[in-house]
């Protein structure tokens, strides 16, 4: 899968295609806690904080998603998953 919106604009629609498509990633491949919640990525919970995957969304698209967070370790990616993207 592309990383390559997690540098665009957040106004741009391909940033928030690449967040649905973050999410779709992590709801497959990755357990939520018992309270439904993931891992958030945005640059203020920094994969520290847990969130519902609505919240998630709202937090990357007003805040940001962390940049350097490319191998996405802590929603199911293996780390040579990414070798074939």
């Amino acid at each position: 899968m592309h990383r390559s919106w997690m540098n665009e604009s957040r106004i741009n629609p391909e940033y928030e295609e690449g967040i649905e498509q973050f999410l779709q990633f992590a709801s497959e491949r990755s357990r939520p806690d018992e309270d439904g919640k993931y891992y958030c990525t945005c640059i203020n919970c920094l994969n520290r904080r847990q969130q519902i995957l609505d919240d998630i969304w709202e937090h990357i698209l007003c805040d940001g998603n962390k940049k350097n967070y490319m191998t996405w370790i802590w929603h199911g990616e293996l780390i040579d998953m990414q070798s074939g993207s």
